[in-house]
């Protein structure tokens, strides 16, 4: 067995079933274990790489951005922030001429239930999982 996945079983608190395999290594839509095997990311990370591992024009833009500034919380006024806000809401149908920002789906879905509220007045929501 893996030391790697040793460690991760030792250490980690196990809330997900994991596949038997180290990913190491990923590049577009492929993926690499501990062994050199190539994979196909059907999952693109869950979501957080829809583009792809390692794409150039987003390590491009991760890697200038950290040379200027890592993080900046929504209490602050920010040039970046400014422009996507922009650039949202250029695409947007002309009714949406505000936007949310924020770095997760929980607080999207927290934000979703507040809006709601007191765009209608009404507390009670039917959920499903």
């Amino acid at each position: 067995m893996s030391h790697l996945k040793d460690l991760i079983d030792q250490y980690e608190v196990n809330v997900y079933p994991k596949r038997d395999v180290v990913i190491v290594k990923g590049k577009d839509a492929k993926l690499w274990d501990e062994n050199g095997n190539e994979y196909i990311d059907c999952a693109a990370g869950i979501g957080v790489a829809t583009i792809g591992h390692c794409n150039e024009k987003v390590v491009e833009a991760i890697t200038n951005q950290a040379r200027t500034l890592i993080t900046n919380p929504a209490i602050f006024y920010n040039d970046k922030r400014a422009q996507i806000l922009e650039k949202l809401i250029s695409v947007s149908p002309k009714s949406l001429t505000r936007a949310f920002l924020t770095n997760s789906g929980t607080e999207a879905v927290e934000a979703a239930i507040k809006f709601a509220r007191v765009s209608t007045g009404k507390t009670d929501f039917i959920t499903a999982m």
